[in-house]
């Protein structure tokens, strides 16, 4: 559905982060490349071309094969390095609001009442454990004699008695 000219175009600000937050991530870019990115290339480069001299790995195609394990090993080395960064980021700049995302909180806004400047409270996410059992309850009904389980079955389920 086109839009008319007296429709408002809506506005999406982009998070906006601090020079903290600026100086942390350039130094998890930073550190990322030194310590993990570049080691971990060049290991899988000499390492294919070891296999490459060894006839584990044919030879044909050789710089593209030796292109691919440079940039596989990049790649690997950056991704291995977000929980290291996410740590450094919790450590050194705990207040601010890419902490509080990684945390999985909800950010101050700002109140509008000086009244209120105390009544802003975090609120956690629950936290989804992949081993806790998830229980489904029923609506609540009546009960009467016919929907009182009167046992269980093997797998946990309720046994109800139809007989009466």
């Amino acid at each position: 559905m086109p839009r008319t000219s007296n429709q408002p175009e809506p506005h999406i600000l982009p998070a906006q982060l601090d020079d903290d937050e600026k100086r942390v991530l350039a130094d998890c870019e930073r550190d990322s490349l030194y310590y993990r990115s570049m080691p971990l290339g060049v290991m899988t480069l000499f390492a294919t071309q070891f296999a490459m001299s060894k006839n584990l790995i044919k030879p044909q195609g050789k710089w593209i094969k030796l292109t691919a394990s440079l940039f596989a090993g990049y790649i690997i080395g950056k991704v291995s390095y977000a929980p290291t960064c996410r740590n450094k980021i919790l450590t050194q700049i705990p207040n601010s609001n890419l902490a509080y995302a990684i945390r999985g909180i909800n950010t101050p806004h700002e109140s509008t009442n000086s009244d209120e400047q105390d009544s802003t409270t975090y609120v956690p996410r629950k936290s989804r454990d992949p081993n806790e059992p998830v229980v489904f309850l029923p609506d609540p009904v009546e009960l009467d004699t016919l929907t009182v389980p009167v046992g269980v079955n093997q797998y946990g389920d309720p046994i109800y008695d139809t007989t009466k």
